[in-house]
């Protein structure tokens, strides 16, 4: 009898054993997204011809004496594994546990059944589905912003054919067991890509970690835990540079971009594979990232002998246009928020309150009054600079108005004299943001021709003397000296006849001393050469309107303010008017309007025409060079630190700095702006935030741990960046 209680009891362990061996040894899972699959259900979603209306049915979870009916039952015990353990522990218990579930998944069908979904429309698909036409859309025409459309497809773990963003990692299971691939995905995909002139320009996707669902559900919990979705709920990839979109069917690239999750931001580098089919560019692809990267440690279980710190994340993504009629896609939302988010949303909402408070000065040349400002700012590049002085800090030089001008002095962009030329003799298409039809890049044109052919009659400097034009005697740097003819001032703007003409030393040099003079229609210093010109208004115009200028936005006027002009010394100063005078200068409280423009071909301006520098007079250097000269920092400015300028309602794309390195961010633009950290999607504003920072205003970071940093201002979400700590 005991022998044969023995055995009884040995077989029924061998078969528990044998249960739970095959149900943790079967890897199934789901394969990895492909091209080819993604591009059927993007065909098939089009294919309205081929469109089944099915009614949804409900399907009891718990069918039969199947182990999976045990595993959906113990995921709902506190403890799913211990659950496991003791259903599997001899047969009596595996049978109380079948019938257990049993009940459960009799009473949910009883609950439900009275409410099914309503009917939702299907598409079927076939094997032999092709690519669809591309219709009216080349890919190289591919224009304006595309997001992801999460009406495509339906979600599924094992079978997805919407849109997703998960992972796949190894699992080493304990007892010599062997090793599972496990898989995660979520369903929940936010994302846009911007695409100009056959390039994708910017491309943004965000995925809800908190919708993050796996191939064995007893997983989820101990993943969410992991990945600390609780604070940190999303994860976002951006983009870094641009990829160029040719006319061949399918793209293969690798791309690299920033990958920030649980609040850990680094660069990582994608595999990805895309095709536009037919209105939706379908687009699959991967790339490892390593769990220690983003501080994530890997969930623990009895079973889990081991989990690779490598994994694997994978999507597949379904864009269609933005302004498609034809776009349902849902904003995605999270259901829950926690407090640290909620005091984050509460926290920007006063930032925008605040913000609406600040009132652009319509005069005192539009600088408000309410401002305390802090040295900073760069002319030329900034809308504001400010200086420290002995009397405190004041404003020396304002851009402006505010209106549709745009400062163009980007190297890609054709604006020097001699590429807007190019640009109207070649007939190919202006770049939006120079905002000017064909029509005016005409008119542009011929003013700019007529100013070169007045400054070709002055080439010689003698020409300017005998003409009335005299020397302000200082020859500022990657600019000149103004050779100043002061009864044109009251003539208006003229772009035939400039009010200023700029001369340099024609040996290449910056002298440290005064230049010669105009004596009786004739030079008397050391030989110069024409390098260009500039306009002035005097200062009587003190409203917000742009003062009249060549044809189009690309004349950006400035201001000088509290200017103290050391025409026997050769320098310019900016002291209050009392010191000013003991230098023996000449203060300015203002010059009025000035704009540059460098129509000379030998001094053509890679800046653009219009810009305030010149890098081809002395000293001479590269674009980026000569920011970096005229970089504008107060007693203030912490030793050491990295000097990023807000402007042009933008951030440096990239801010890299040396762990212990400061960031000082100066605000230089017309409106206010925060520093803050995260995403607009992601806010953390608890890792640093600057507050509402008006004109003027500066906001420093101190670095310490190494790492990617995203951040964002509140006011404008557009305005984003990544602060790189080595």
């Amino acid at each position: 009898m005991t022998k044969k209680l023995l055995l009884t009891t040995v077989t029924l362990i061998g078969i528990a054993v044998l249960a739970g061996w095959w149900f943790l040894l079967r890897d199934d899972a789901p394969p990895p997204p492909d091209l080819e699959s993604a591009i059927q259900i993007a065909s098939a979603t089009q294919a309205t011809s081929s469109t089944t209306t099915t009614l949804a049915s409900f399907t009891a979870p718990f069918e039969g004496e199947s182990f999976d009916s045990v595993i959906e039952l113990c995921n709902m015990a506190s403890n799913s594994l211990q659950c496991e353990e003791e259903c599997f522990a001899d047969e009596t218990m595996l049978e109380e546990c079948v019938a257990e579930a049993e009940e459960i998944a009799a009473a949910q069908s009883s609950s439900l059944s009275p409410t099914l979904p309503s009917p939702t429309v299907t598409t079927s698909t076939s094997t032999t589905t092709t690519t669809q036409a591309l219709d009216s859309i080349e890919v190289a025409d591919i224009t304006g912003t595309w997001i992801v459309d999460t009406t495509i497809g339906s979600f599924g773990i094992d079978e997805s054919t919407s849109s997703f963003v998960g992972f796949r990692i190894q699992e080493v299971l304990a007892r010599g067991i062997g090793e599972v691939t496990a898989v995660g995905r979520t369903p929940r995909v936010d994302g846009t890509l911007n695409f100009v002139e056959g390039s994708l320009v910017k491309a943004e996707i965000t995925a809800d970690l908190t919708e993050l669902r796996t191939d064995r559900s007893m997983r989820d919990s101990k993943v969410q835990s992991a990945l600390n979705t609780s604070t940190h709920p999303n994860a976002v990839f951006i983009l870094d540079g641009e990829i160029s979109v040719t006319n061949e069917q399918t793209i293969e690239s690798v791309v690299s971009g920033s990958l920030t999750v649980n609040g850990l931001t680094n660069q990582i580098d994608v595999e990805l594979q895309g095709q536009l089919v037919g209105q939706i560019i379908t687009v699959v692809g991967k790339f490892e990232v390593s769990l220690s990267d983003y501080q994530v440690e890997a969930p623990s279980a009895p079973i889990v002998a081991s989990v690779e710190d490598e994994a694997i994340v994978e999507f597949q993504l379904f864009f269609v246009e933005a302004t498609s009629e034809n776009s349902t896609a849902a904003v995605v939302t999270t259901t829950t928020m926690n407090p640290l988010v909620i005091e984050n949303v509460e926290q920007l909402n006063e930032y925008i309150a605040e913000a609406a408070s600040f009132n652009q000065s319509d005069s005192d040349w539009l600088i408000p009054g309410n401002l305390d400002p802090s040295a900073g700012g760069a002319p030329g590049f900034t809308r504001y600079v400010f200086r420290q002085t002995s009397a405190g800090v004041v404003p020396t030089l304002v851009e402006g108005p505010i209106g549709p001008q745009y400062r163009c002095q980007e190297e890609s962009l054709p604006c020097s004299y001699l590429e807007l030329k190019e640009l109207l003799e070649s007939n190919n298409p202006i770049p939006e943001q120079m905002g000017l039809s064909s029509e005016e890049l005409a008119e542009l044109v011929a003013e700019l021709d007529l100013l070169s052919g007045f400054l070709e009659e002055h080439k010689d400097v003698n020409k300017a003397c005998e003409k009335g034009y005299l020397s302000d005697r200082i020859q500022t740097a990657n600019m000149g000296s103004h050779f100043i003819k002061a009864d044109a001032f009251g003539n208006g703007f003229d772009p035939g006849e400039p009010e200023i003409i700029l001369y340099a030393r024609a040996d290449g040099t910056l002298p440290s001393e005064a230049l010669g003079q105009c004596r009786d229609g004739v030079w008397n210093g050391q030989p110069m050469t024409l390098v260009g010109s500039a306009f002035i208004l005097p200062p009587t115009q003190k409203d917000n309107s742009h003062p009249k200028g060549f044809t189009g936005n690309l004349d950006n006027w400035h201001v000088h303010l509290n200017l103290c002009r050391g025409n026997s010394s050769g320098t310019d100063t900016f002291v209050p008017e009392e010191e000013c005078e003991k230098l023996g200068g000449n203060f300015h409280e203002t010059i009025g309007w000035m704009m540059h423009a460098w129509v000379n071909p030998e001094h053509d301006n890679e800046l653009g025409v219009f810009s305030m520098w010149n890098p081809s007079i002395a000293p001479f250097g590269d674009t980026s060079s000569v920011e970096e000269r005229f970089l504008v920092q107060g007693e203030n400015f912490p030793e050491g630190a990295k000097q990023s300028l807000v402007t042009n309602f933008a951030f440096e794309d990239e801010i890299e700095v040396d762990a212990g390195q400061s960031v000082y961010f100066n605000n230089s633009d017309s409106v206010p702006h925060t520093i803050s950290a995260g995403t607009p999607d992601a806010p953390e504003l608890e890792e640093f935030d600057s507050g509402v920072l008006n004109p003027g205003d500066n906001f420093q970071i101190d670095t310490s741990q190494p790492g990617s940093y995203p951040l964002f201002c509140a006011l404008h979400p557009d305005m984003t960046a990544l602060l790189i700590v080595n």
